[in-house]
C-alpha cells in the first residue's frame, strides 16, 4: 500500500525552513550544506464514527442509582458528670453530745443517737472537732472521736465561723478570814443542889468479894425525920454505872443492929466482883439527874463498905 504524505504536513515544513533562511540573512553566507531531503512520515488519519440515528436507543440501559434511605437524626446525648463526693460523718455513741463550738465548754447545742449521718462542713484548727450540718436548720460541732467518717475528709476546710470561746469564769479571790481568838474558858458555875451532903461516916471492912453501899437520905434531920423517898442511889466507879431507889420510910433500916459498928439507911446497893479503885455516890431524880453532891471513895483491901448520907431539907 502507498503511503501519501499529507498536504498540511507538507505546508508546515515549508514555512519553517523559510524561517530559518530569513532569520539567517545577516550572517556571512556559509557554504552550503547538502541536506537531506526527508522522508515522508505515515501517520494513520481517524476513521470517523458513523453517527448514531437521532432517536436511537443504547444497547445498554444507564444504571440509576439507588435513592439513599434518610439518615435519622439521633438526638445529642449528654455526657454523665460523676456527682461530686461530699465529707460524711456517722455517729458511733449510743447518745452523742453536740455543741455550739469546737470544745466542751460551748453550750450544748442538742443530742443525736448512733447511725445519724450528717455532711462534714468544717472543721477545727487542730482537727479533732468536726462541723456538721445541719442539725435544726443549723450547723453544729462533734467531737472525732464520737463518729465515723467517709468521703473526701482530707480536703474539708478549718471552719470560718468558729464562734469565740467562752469566758472562763473566774473564781472570786479567797478572802483571808481572821483567825478568831481562842475563846476563854468559861468558868463552870457549881451547881446548886437541893439535897445536902450528911454527916461522914467511915468506911468498913468486909470479907465479902462485895462492895456494897448503904445509903442513907434523911428528911430535914436524921434520924428522926425517917427516910426521903423519890430519889436514886448513883454509884459510878471502875465497873460504870450502878443505881437502886430510896425508900420512903418512917424508920430506917439497920445494919450490924446491937453493935457499937451499927448504922441505919434506906438505900441498899451491892457491886459483885467489883475491883478495887475509886467511886463516886451521889442522890439523882428520878431522871437521873444529880441533885446532891458526890461522896468519893478509895476501895482498897478488905475496905468494901460505904455509907454515904444526905438530907433533903
Amino acid at each position: 500500500m502507498k503511503y501519501i504524505l499529507p498536504v498540511g504536513r507538507v505546508v508546515v515544513l515549508l514555512v519553517a525552513l523559510l524561517l530559518v533562511v530569513g532569520c539567517n540573512s545577516s550572517e556571512p553566507e556559509a557554504a552550503a550544506l547538502p541536506t537531506r531531503t526527508p522522508r515522508p512520515t505515515f501517520t494513520p488519519t481517524p476513521i470517523p464514527a458513523a453517527p448514531q440515528p437521532v432517536g436511537a436507543v443504547a444497547d445498554t440501559a444507564t444504571p440509576v442509582p439507588a435513592e439513599a434511605a434518610p439518615a435519622v437524626e439521633q438526638p445529642p446525648t449528654d455526657t454523665p458528670v460523676p456527682a461530686p463526693q461530699t465529707a460524711k460523718a456517722v455517729i458511733t455513741e449510743a447518745l452523742a453530745n453536740l455543741r455550739t463550738g469546737p470544745d466542751t465548754s460551748y453550750a450544748l447545742a442538742g443530742t443525736v443517737e448512733r447511725g445519724a449521718e450528717y455532711e462534714i462542713v468544717g472543721k477545727n484548727p487542730a482537727g479533732d472537732w468536726w462541723q456538721i450540718c445541719c442539725v435544726n436548720g443549723q450547723n453544729a460541732w462533734i467531737a472525732g472521736f464520737l463518729v465515723d467518717t467517709s468521703g473526701p475528709v482530707d480536703g474539708v476546710a478549718v471552719a470560718a465561723d468558729i464562734p469565740a470561746p467562752p469566758p472562763t469564769a473566774v473564781p472570786a479571790p479567797v478572802v483571808p478570814t481572821a483567825t478568831p481568838a481562842p475563846a476563854q474558858p468559861t468558868a463552870v458555875p457549881a451547881p446548886v443542889f437541893t439535897v445536902q451532903k450528911g454527916e461522914f461516916v467511915e468506911p468498913r471492912p468486909n470479907s465479902s468479894p462485895l462492895i456494897t453501899f448503904y445509903g442513907t437520905l434523911c428528911k430535914q434531920r436524921c434520924p428522926d425525920g425517917g427516910g426521903a423517898g423519890g430519889y436514886k442511889l448513883i454509884v459510878e466507879g471502875p465497873q460504870g454505872r450502878s443505881e437502886t431507889d430510896f425508900e420512903e420510910i418512917a424508920s430506917f433500916r439497920h445494919g450490924d443492929p446491937g453493935l457499937p459498928s451499927e448504922f441505919i439507911y434506906n438505900a441498899k446497893l451491892e457491886i459483885p466482883g467489883a475491883p478495887a479503885g475509886n467511886y463516886r455516890a451521889f442522890v439523882a431524880d428520878m431522871g437521873g439527874n444529880p441533885v446532891s453532891e458526890a461522896w468519893d471513895y478509895a476501895a482498897t483491901g478488905d475496905i468494901r463498905i460505904f455509907l454515904p448520907r444526905w438530907i433533903v431539907p
